[in-house]
């Protein structure tokens, strides 16, 4: 029998933190699961520590090579783990980051049943080397996305798309305690392959035009690793993660059907052509500066627009 649950994880030269997630999965209290693990060409002493990693492990868990040793990118690796993945609902963390609640698959599956959802997700806390910085990463828009309780239940909460919009204009919705249907994910287009950065912020877009009914956990479930440490998004300069998200947007933006999320999409673009102008400013590019501030305001007129536009005549 397919498992209820198939958690995805993609991987690339970090086995100490992978090893911790992988102790995390294999103690979860809902046993129906099988956890598909995906290396994205590391290193030979990361693929060496792999032995002992499965020593702790069960059958339930695999391990995935590419066979070429060649980096695909993460939304490549994740994508690969869906077409494999059998179980009605998929679950993702992060390599580097964790699940702190042993129950957090059993009451995704439990409340998606229960009450007709295809997509959920929980609220998160940032971490460093085991001590808490920031409780409450979805803070700014608790609000909304508790405005709506679902009787009977300590904490999980219906989210409609009005309320989503709040989320996704302060947030990304964060791969980590996302759990949604196998088949929503295929209905949505599973993860974007051009991009290697912002791949989340675009999949949350569709993966919110698309749900049927979205519930979201007000228990910290996940805890997101800040210390300083290897990552893909440490690679990037401040201006490229700008562009980057500025285009995974407009992916998503030229992909939702909803007109409530596709304005928001032309908000959001606008605030990353403001953080492309804010680094032209520092750099001196005082005319470059003034183009995105003038083209962030015709996206979504703002006081930031008009105040960066200013400022770079002032030079």
């Amino acid at each position: 029998m397919p498992p209820a649950v198939s958690v995805v994880i993609a991987t690339k030269n970090r086995p100490t933190y992978l090893k911790r997630l992988l102790l995390c999965v294999r103690d979860q209290d809902l046993t129906d699961l099988e956890c598909i693990v995906l290396d994205d060409g590391s290193d030979a002493a990361t693929l060496a520590a792999y032995d002992e990693i499965w020593r702790e492990l069960d059958g339930r868990f695999t391990l995935v090579k590419r066979e070429d040793r060649h980096t695909g990118g993460p939304s490549k690796a994740r994508n690969r783990g869906i077409s494999l993945a059998r179980g009605t609902y998929v679950a993702f963390c992060d390599d580097d980051d964790r699940w702190i609640c042993r129950d957090h698959l059993s009451t995704a599956v439990r409340g998606m049943e229960t009450y007709g959802a295809d997509l959920f997700f929980a609220a998160m806390q940032t971490g460093a080397n085991g001590e808490v910085i920031d409780p409450d990463l979805y803070a700014p828009a608790r609000p909304a996305l508790q405005r709506y309780p679902i009787e009977d239940e300590a904490d999980l909460f219906e989210v409609p798309v009005s309320s989503m919009t709040r989320l996704l204009r302060h947030r990304t919705l964060h791969t980590d305690t996302i759990v949604a249907a196998r088949a929503l994910l295929i209905e949505a287009g599973l993860y974007w392959e051009k991009t290697n950065l912002a791949e989340d912020r675009d999949f949350s877009f569709r993966l919110t035009d698309r749900a049927r009914k979205i519930l979201f956990r007000a228990t910290p479930s996940a805890e997101l690793e800040v210390s300083p440490h290897t990552s893909l998004y440490r690679t990037f300069a401040e201006r490229e993660k700008a562009l980057w998200s500025y285009l995974a947007t407009l992916h998503s933006e030229l992909q939702v059907r909803n007109p409530v999320l596709r304005r928001l999409c032309r908000a959001v673009r606008a605030w990353d052509m403001l953080d492309l102008g804010k680094s032209a400013l520092k750099e001196g590019r005082f005319q470059l500066s003034r183009h995105f501030a003038r083209e962030s305001f015709f996206l979504h007129p703002s006081l930031s627009a008009l105040r960066l536009y200013i400022a770079g005549l002032a030079r």
